[in-house]
């Protein structure tokens, strides 16, 4: 009896280092005409990873070139394929998202820290250094904070904050150094200022705004017996005229 020799399948070669298996895939009937259990996960921590990945990459060249960096660049930061990034994050809105719920933790763990200090004054002089110099060296958090945010991003940003913001006030007023006429809406302003010059100045030297902090923390305290001294040297009239003019304070002081 003649048999038919059995045609040789070559083997799957798998999804690339980096991507994840979709899900058409995972139900793909396996070798023998056995489906896959669709009720078995075993990707889920690799699709976490990956999307920790993404994150921190997409974290790493926003903070360099800002919102509208391209998503295939992530992708390769990432060290994952573009298919695994849309997966994971369907729309750039997606991904803008999620990266402002990470740097949304990062601020709330920062005021829950500063909470902690045991002077008030000193935790909200604490806080406000780390969230001037979270914006100022990150172009796409600075971003994600003065543009319109949206709905969501608004009500997240002041369930969240909001009372701890509160709390951070009432301790420094308390402390009886701050100002008892402040408000955190004041800081808020104060904030977004130093935030404005700080990146302006940035690229000549990148903690000239503690300069213009501590001048404003002067104006913000009760009381001192002198000025506080100033640790950064100031614009030359150079470096201020062409700052002035819109092209950035050039180096060379």
């Amino acid at each position: 009896m003649r048999t038919t020799p059995s045609r040789r399948v070559a083997p799957d070669p798998g999804p690339h280092p980096g991507e994840e298996t979709s899900a058409s895939e995972r139900d793909r009937p396996a070798p023998g005409g056995v489906a896959a259990d669709p009720t078995a996960r075993p990707l889920r921590r690799d699709a976490e990873a990956n999307r920790r990945r993404i994150l921190d990459a997409a974290g790493r060249l926003m903070a360099e070139r800002g919102l509208a960096t391209p998503l295939e660049d992530i992708a390769a930061a990432a060290g994952v394929g573009i298919g695994t990034l849309y997966r994971r994050f369907p729309s750039r809105t997606a991904l803008v998202d999620a990266l402002f719920e990470d740097r949304l933790e990062s601020y709330v763990a920062d005021a829950e820290a500063s909470l902690q200090m045991g002077d008030g004054w000193d935790g909200l002089v604490w806080f406000l250094e780390r969230t001037l110099e979270r914006q100022i060296l990150d172009r796409g958090l600075s971003q994600l904070v003065a543009e319109d945010p949206g709905p969501g991003r608004i009500h997240a940003r002041r369930e969240r904050l909001g009372p701890l913001a509160l709390q951070l006030v009432h301790r420094a007023r308390a402390s009886g150094r701050l100002r008892p006429d402040v408000t955190v809406t004041d800081l808020l302003l104060v904030q977004k200022m130093l935030v404005a010059v700080g990146a302006a100045t940035a690229h000549v030297d990148p903690g000239m705004w503690r300069r213009w902090l501590t001048i404003v923390l002067d104006g913000l305290v009760v009381r001192r017996d002198g000025p506080t001294p100033l640790t950064e040297p100031p614009l030359t009239f150079e470096q201020a005229e062409h700052l002035h003019a819109g092209g950035g304070a050039r180096r060379g002081r």
